[in-house]
């Protein structure tokens, strides 16, 4: 279907991605499609327990609403790996970005992203909401953390480059985020509206380098961040709502031509201060095609009545409604289509890759080598209590530190509050006493100071240490002294059962 060729409610439902609560579509959901012409999906994994349910799922998904809307849909889904997954167990999840790039292996990235494509596609989503082209410039950053690649130009620049070749290879639809840059903050904008403060010249050769890099490389779509960028926007609206950042830089100045989405206009970033439905009206005309609203039925509702309604007052011009349909037929176009091979995810291989692929990003820091650490007859292992760290993550199966590996090596444990009080400070170093070995799990622990001051009153007892870093690595800068490092870059069963080999009694 050409844009010529659709009626103006046709348009509108394909400007919006909206979601559902559970594995099957609901009647409000359905509703949507039906009435509105709501075109794409976005699924989670709530919506998602197997290769077989995923796939029939979609399936359906594809019939309704393509006999509804005309056009087939982008359904799209995060799969950056680690602990944003929302694949089902009986596939290859990959590890973090953060974790990748740590290999320092590019074409085990490229063939990692290739491998996820094939296994999405396969399943019938033919849009992957990855991969994060964020510059971990900030460690303090709540929200990107492991799931960027780095914390420098070249990191990001490089194996970004790579994990969007093997998107391409796979022909899945991929988009790069946040730009113009969520990485130098210290804020979650799924709670927050968070501000980057660089100026513009920092700016382009930090924050919008990785993007101007990858647009040369042909990365296909753009998702815009809900930061304020003082530099680019001196309205300081959210850059999301900025005529400014995406039509005026990134599509004039950065001459990208492909397709602008918006991270999720339910955000707290644009809903507590702006309201859904304006930000849909706003962001459409900033320049962003392809509106996010994920979770809430009524809200898709009402931002795509605004929409019309600011179409019919003139607020929103034609003009930029058919750029917008245009830019998402195209995508269609190139990316859409779906095999629905279910033997075509999870194969042996794809498992394989996928889990030689994690054992080779779970490894000590230490100068010798890939040394071990001994804990003698009597260890003691500290951990806090599991728990996502931001709603971008999803690990699915967080498990306690301490326990896991005392079930691996007896000994003792304990396991201690995110934010570890004085008490069980006290409590810590009185069971230490007479204990041949520590190992310390932090999980954020460089954000949180209970767990930095654990850290210092730990290493003065005398004993060997061993500290796991359970998800950003930035958690072993805390420890000084003799101390055994391990990143694993997720807290989950599969990355501490990598972990374990490097103790022992």
């Amino acid at each position: 279907m050409k844009v010529q060729d659709m009626t103006l409610e046709q348009k509108i439902g394909q400007l919006f991605v909206a979601g559902f609560p559970g594995e099957e579509p609901s009647e409000e959901f359905l509703g949507l499609v039906r009435k509105y012409k709501v075109g794409n999906v976005i699924l989670f994994s709530r919506n998602v327990s197997s290769r077989h349910q995923l796939a029939q799922l979609t399936k359906g998904l594809f019939r309704e609403i393509e006999g509804s809307a005309g056009v087939m849909p982008l359904i799209s889904i995060d799969e950056e790996g680690g602990i944003v997954s929302r694949m089902p167990e009986d596939t290859a999840i990959m590890p973090s970005a953060l974790a990748q790039a740590g290999t320092g292996d590019g074409q085990a990235v490229c063939q990692a992203a290739r491998i996820v494509g094939e296994e999405l596609k396969a399943l019938g989503v033919n849009f992957n909401l990855a991969p994060v082209l964020d510059i971990n410039s900030n460690s303090a950053n709540p929200v990107i953390g492991v799931r960027s690649f780095g914390e420098t130009l070249e990191q990001v620049g490089r194996f970004g480059e790579m994990a969007v070749k093997g998107y391409l290879e796979a022909g899945i639809l991929c988009s790069g985020k946040h730009f113009p840059g969520h990485g130098d903050t210290d804020q979650d904008s799924h709670l927050a509206l968070p501000v980057v403060s660089a100026d513009r010249e920092l700016l382009a050769r930090r924050e919008l380098a990785p993007f101007a890099r990858l647009i040369g490389k042909g990365l296909p779509a753009v998702t815009i961040g809900h930061v304020i960028v003082p530099a680019l926007e001196p309205e300081q609206v959210p850059c999301t709502l900025s005529h400014r950042v995406v039509t005026g830089l990134l599509r004039e100045e950065m001459k990208f031509d492909g397709l602008v989405i918006s991270d999720c206009m339910e955000m707290a970033a644009v809903r507590e201060y702006y309201g859904v439905s304006r930000g849909a009206v706003e962001g459409l005309k900033a320049g962003i095609d392809l509106i996010f609203i994920s979770h809430t039925a009524s809200a898709v509702e009402e931002a795509v009545l605004a929409v019309r309604k600011a179409v019919e007052d003139g607020e929103l011009p034609m003009e930029r409604v058919d750029d917008a349909v245009a830019h998402i037929l195209a995508a269609k176009e190139k990316f859409g289509a779906c095999r629905w091979d279910e033997e075509g995810a999870g194969t042996r291989e794809q498992m394989e890759f996928a889990d030689m692929f994690l054992g080779k990003s779970v490894r000590p820091l230490q100068d010798n080598g890939e040394g071990v650490f001994s804990l003698g007859g009597k260890p003691f292992f500290v951990g806090v209590k599991p728990g996502g760290m931001t709603l971008a993550s999803d690990e699915k199966d967080e498990k306690d530190f301490a326990h896991f590996m005392q079930d691996c090596f007896g000994g003792d444990a304990m396991v201690c509050s995110a934010d570890i009080a004085e008490e069980e400070i006290r409590e810590c170093l009185e069971r230490a006493e007479g204990k041949s070995s520590l190992v310390v799990g932090t999980l954020n622990g460089h954000l949180k100071p209970g767990q930095c001051r654990l850290l210092e009153a730990l290493g003065g007892l005398g004993i060997p240490v061993a500290h796991v870093a359970l998800r950003d690595p930035y958690d072993l800068d805390k420890s000084s002294g003799d101390v055994f490092k391990l990143p694993l870059y997720e807290n989950s069963v599969r990355a501490m059962e990598k972990a374990k080999r490097y103790f022992v009694l």
